[in-house]
């Protein structure tokens, strides 16, 4: 098992090494990174407006819902294990590129993919195939942006997206009991 733990670790490492080395002498990728690192999840949460607009309210209820459940999960894996981030671990070598962003210390899972991602599974779930499609790529830019960032590593971007799906799952099967109540 140890030895399972230690290849894990190198390959996280080193999986955040390609893509925060990336942009090393790649402006326009570094600019991408920074966009979805810091902007991404507005535009996520901006497909709530979306929703009310065209009077999907119970696809608004559940994608809420979805990510108020991914929240509490957060908070209950943070009780537990507090890994540090990345420019944290290895302030040795390594250091974000958003620079002057109020961060915690605190890496696993990530916050805003595991938002976008349990946003986007509910609002595809849902039956909005386009607008949750669409929410999935921004979800999976945010989790490239935020490892390239110097903000997270792999795997906390893969738990991020994995808390994040299920928790969409979770929202909608609850919210579908819940919703004939409403009507």
């Amino acid at each position: 098992m140890q030895a399972f733990v230690e290849k894990l670790r190198f390959y996280d490492y080193h999986g955040y090494l390609f893509f925060h080395g990336a942009i090393h002498g790649r402006d326009w990728l570094n600019g991408s990174y920074l966009f979805f690192a810091k902007y991404g999840i507005a535009i996520v949460i901006l497909s709530f407006i979306y929703l009310i607009l065209r009077r999907k309210i119970h696809a608004f209820i559940c994608s809420f819902f979805s990510a108020g459940i991914a929240i509490i999960a957060d908070f209950m894996i943070m009780l537990f294990w507090k890994r540090p981030r990345p420019f944290v671990s290895h302030s040795e070598i390594l250091t974000p590129i958003v620079q002057g962003l109020r961060v915690d210390r605190i890496s696993f899972p990530s916050a805003h993919t595991y938002i976008a991602f349990a946003i986007a599974t509910s609002v595809y779930l849902y039956g909005h195939k386009k607008l949750g499609a669409f929410l999935y790529l921004m979800a999976f830019l945010i989790g490239i942006g935020r490892i390239g960032a110097g903000l997270h590593y792999p795997s906390d971007i893969i738990a991020g997206a994995l808390l994040g799906i299920a928790s969409g799952i979770a929202g909608y099967l609850i919210i579908q009991a819940r919703q004939k109540n409403w009507e």
